[in-house]
């Protein structure tokens, strides 16, 4: 056994001196083996592209636009000032349309409280016909007064008829009264009331024809 592995070993000692390197002990596999990086092809020259300058536009064409924008500008701003003006305008008849609604409203809400002056008056005179001046008269009294303060401050005023000459603007006349100085009123059978120096009622009155 002993000789067996002295003549391996011998054999071994002139294999490599025979082939001068020394064999790989675990030689990778042809299969295994890395393949050769390919040549890589040449990269082409660039090719410069030349780009001719655009064409300078002439005098007449930069005045030709500038006038245009110049008149562009103008429209706009005429358009701006025209826009201006409406909406200030639009906020005014706005502003005025509301305060003559609320003077509308506010009249219209008067004119309907007037019946009941009307009858608080007339209970007043009616009781100081009848000599009757007790606490129900004093009441109702105060309660006339409290209700005109009320209305007054909303602007409700009464037209003077009584003694007046007449005005058709005021007062509707309904019967005539023979003798007296000619269309002066001698008799009011309803008192005529405005709101603001505008009519909401008229005073029915009884005039002076000026005629025995």
């Amino acid at each position: 056994m002993k000789y067996r592995r002295k003549r391996m070993k011998k054999a071994m000692e002139d294999k490599q001196k025979t082939t001068g390197a020394p064999e790989a002990e675990n030689p990778v596999p042809e299969a295994e083996q890395k393949p050769q990086t390919e040549a890589q092809p040449e990269a082409e020259p660039e090719v410069e592209v030349t780009v001719p300058d655009a064409e300078q536009p002439s005098q007449e064409e930069w005045a030709a636009a500038l006038k245009k924008t110049v008149e562009e500008r103008d429209s706009y701003k005429d358009s701006y000032l025209r826009a201006q003006s409406e909406f200030q305008n639009f906020k005014r008849r706005n502003a005025t349309a509301r305060a003559d609604a609320y003077q509308d409203g506010t009249r219209e809400a008067i004119a309907a409280c007037l019946p009941a002056i009307d009858n608080l008056e007339l209970a007043l005179r009616h009781a100081e016909e009848a000599g009757e001046k007790g606490a129900m008269y004093e009441g109702v009294k105060m309660t006339l007064k409290l209700m005109l303060d009320s209305l007054g401050k909303l602007g409700l005023e009464e037209v003077p008829a009584l003694g007046e000459t007449f005005d058709p603007e005021k007062h509707n006349a309904v019967m005539r009264e023979p003798g007296g100085e000619e269309n002066v009123i001698c008799e009011v059978f309803q008192k005529g009331y405005k709101v603001h120096d505008r009519m909401i009622r008229y005073a029915m009155v009884k005039v002076y024809s000026g005629q025995e």
